[in-house]
């Protein structure tokens, strides 16, 4: 029979059931938005003791249940007496009701002014896929406030503390993980979206709210040589260091957070980006609000900064549905090494365009505003801008201006941009500066410009541009070439050198519904001649099979300036003729009527070099090669002559050949004069095209004459 006071001490094992019963699970209930973490922890091990034992066996509350229920009381004799606890499986509700808690032993728990405390606790978690090792585990339960602690819990390799506490309802919670392995983490996490192959993460998480409701929280990670990638290649990590911060605060369902990234080592890609830390870090700072109700997330600051290669901020609206929508962003970039920005950032979209190979140098400052994923206005400032194309399509040197645009059409403010050199292919442009108008789909001229061109001018007195949805743009221009050396020109093409200078007027061109046209004639002052070009029209210009039409006169040539340093040999004299119905597909002659030769009344001097006859016989198929070499006209090495005449109707492919009179056996291509005399008659009246054309090229690439 017990004693007295021992009988008072069993009264009060039991009201310690009965206040586990009504404090428990409330208190237990605190830790619902914090379990999904707290449960990843946990251990098994059990003390024996001696004394008293209650075995008060299930203990329900909602969606909580706690079995195996053993409270014992020992050293009987002693104040206070010594309380132990054991809970073998406690029970979570949804959504972690695939977790449960065992073998939960408190070696040291007492009660004392109405108090629950549990000293010296262990206990085990388990779920389908997975088991803690045995972790420390703590509690103190009061009327006022309740506390849990896990501490030493191994998750992945790495550790785990978790400290939670509730006060009226209120609840707070503090996560640190150390060292916790990636790899193993994802084994936990299948399906993974991401596959891990290294890396280590620590991790801080404080948090608060009330019931089942977050108010506060605050993440920071620290990832170390995170190494992994998406299974379809569009996002991969590489020894990835990245420390980051968020901050967020829930006022009545609207979300303010502030968050710090930095990427500090290793490398990163995102589809089509490559970013390398090289030793510069990069820094992103935002913060914001997002509400669930609309799937909105409003970045009222944003900052990213990499070093001098980039430096972005701005604010930003993002939509998030079935796609994600940038309904608006006001955005500023400032740039001091624009190489190592179009390196990272621009090069990845130049692959398999036509700006491939370019690259650019300088500083950038511009402003843009983004509505709707489209971009509605731009301000660009750039300063000693170079920029270098790999494929040798344009240089830019000494670079400076302003481009203002706006998708408006009432859009005003005008842009310029002005340079040291530019160099299209092999051909410079020096010093000058353009006056425009952008905006919309369009660019306008401003002021007549003077680019300076191979020792002389290019004059562009209107240029324009018009852009069309699904259709080709309307293009015109008018302008003029004045002096431009011939010499240089053919020198910067690697074609034979050629003397003189060329200047030339183009009133207007409009290219407009597909359309190129001609408003009056383009007149080319060269070789002491001019060629006038007129009803010069094309169709489907930017197309893959373009068209184009036009009519040519050629008067008054100087055959010595044209041939003199050609390997096709010297004539001397005037050149005249015309290229009518000229037709073209895809740039391909189709049809045209053309003739050159000497114009009437030339009273200049005609002589031909013994070479230009043999070339000119080839054209034609004479045979004024055998002649020469077998006669005593070898020894000449020019000719007089009295005409020279050539003319092709090409049709279906065939070119009608033509001289400057018919012949019993052929047409004359040279009538002779003076002495020695010499003829040159064609007997082929019909050549291929291609061969035509084979022809010639030999003639302007070779010192050898081939006569089929």
């Amino acid at each position: 029979m017990l004693a007295h006071e021992e009988r008072h001490r069993l009264k009060r094992l039991l009201l310690v059931a009965a206040i586990i019963a009504a404090k428990a699970a409330p208190a237990l209930l605190i830790f619902r938005l914090i379990l999904p973490v707290t449960l990843v922890l946990i251990s098994d091990t059990a003390t024996a003791l001696d004394g008293v034992s209650l075995n008060v066996g299930t203990l329900e509350s909602r969606d909580w249940k706690l079995n195996g229920i053993q409270i014992a009381l020992t050293d009987l004799s002693r104040t206070p007496q010594k309380l132990t606890l054991s809970i073998k499986q406690l029970s979570l509700p949804v959504p972690f009701n695939d977790l449960n808690l065992f073998d939960i032993h408190c070696s040291s728990f007492t009660w004392q002014n109405k108090e629950l405390l549990c000293m010296h606790g262990r206990a085990q978690v388990r779920s389908k896929q997975w088991q803690s090792p045995t972790a420390n585990f703590s509690f103190h339960i009061s009327e006022k406030q309740s506390t849990l602690t896990l501490t030493d819990l191994q998750l992945a390799d790495g550790a785990v503390s978790i400290v939670a506490k509730e006060q009226n309802n209120h609840w707070q919670i503090q996560i640190d993980a150390k060292a916790v392995n990636t790899v193993s983490v994802q084994k936990l996490l299948r399906p993974a979206l991401v596959e891990l192959k290294g890396g280590r993460i620590n991790f801080k998480l404080n948090a608060s709210g009330s019931h089942e409701l977050i108010e506060n929280f605050t993440l920071t990670t620290e990832l170390h040589d995170l190494t992994g990638q998406r299974k379809d290649g569009r996002f991969a990590t590489e020894a990835l260091t990245l420390d980051t911060k968020l901050e967020a605060q829930n006022n009545k369902g609207l979300w303010q957070w502030q968050s710090h990234s930095n990427f500090k080592d290793g490398a990163l890609y995102i589809e089509p980006l490559y970013l390398e830390a090289d030793r510069q870090s990069m820094v992103l700072d935002a913060q914001g609000n997002w509400s669930d109700l609309h799937n909105r997330a409003e970045i009222t600051s944003v900052s990213y900064k990499q070093a001098k290669a980039l430096a972005l901020t701005g604010n930003a609206i993002v939509k998030f549905d079935k796609d994600v929508t940038l309904e608006k962003a006001d955005l500023s970039l400032q740039s001091d090494d624009l190489q190592k920005l179009s390196a990272s950032y621009l090069k990845p979209f130049f692959e398999q365009t036509a700006l491939e190979g370019i690259s650019f140098e300088g500083t950038l400052n511009a402003d843009f505003s983004i509505v709707q994923n489209s971009l509605t206005a731009l301000t660009a400032t750039v300063n000693r801008l170079d920029v270098k194309d790999a494929q040798g399509r344009i240089k830019v040197e000494g670079g400076a201006g302003t481009i203002n645009w706006s998708s408006e059409e009432i859009f005003s403010n005008p842009s310029s941009f002005a340079w040291q050199q530019i160099q299209l292919y092999n051909l410079p442009i020096g010093p000058s500066r353009l006056s425009f108008l952008s905006r919309a789909n369009s660019f306008r001229l401003l002021e007549k410009t003077h680019l300076p061109f191979l020792d002389g001018v290019i004059a562009i007195n209107q240029l324009g541009w018009q852009a069309k949805n699904n259709e080709e743009p309307d293009v015109y221009f008018a302008g003029s070439l004045t002096h431009v050396s011939l010499e240089q020109w053919s020198k910067a093409l690697n074609w034979t050198p050629l003397s003189g200078t060329i200047s030339g007027t183009i009133p207007r061109v409009e290219y407009r519904n597909k359309t190129l046209s001609l408003g009056g004639e383009i007149i080319i002052k060269v070789f002491d001649g001019d060629v006038k070009i007129t009803q010069l029209a094309s169709s489907g210009l930017f197309s893959y099979f373009p068209k184009f039409y036009s009519e040519v006169e050629i008067n008054n040539l100087d055959l010595d300036q044209l041939t003199g340093k050609f390997k096709f040999g010297g004539i001397t004299g005037r050149l005249s003729g015309f290229v009518r119905q000229l037709y073209l597909e895809n740039w391909h002659p189709v049809g045209f009527f053309a003739w050159l030769g000497t114009p009437d009344g030339d009273d200049s001097r005609h002589r031909i070099s013994q070479k230009a006859v043999k070339n000119i016989a080839s054209i034609g198929g004479g045979g004024a090669s055998d002649i020469l070499s077998r006669s005593f006209l070898s020894f000449f090495e020019t000719f007089g002559y009295d005409k020279i005449g050539l003319g092709c109707y090409l049709h279906n492919g065939v070119c009608q050949l033509m001289g400057v009179k018919a012949t019993g056996q052929g047409y004359a291509i040279i009538t002779g004069g003076g002495l020695p005399r010499l003829d040159v008659i064609g007997y082929n009246p019909q050549v291929d095209w291609n061969i035509l054309m084979e022809r010639l090229n030999r003639i302007s690439t070779s010192d050898e004459v081939i006569v089929k």
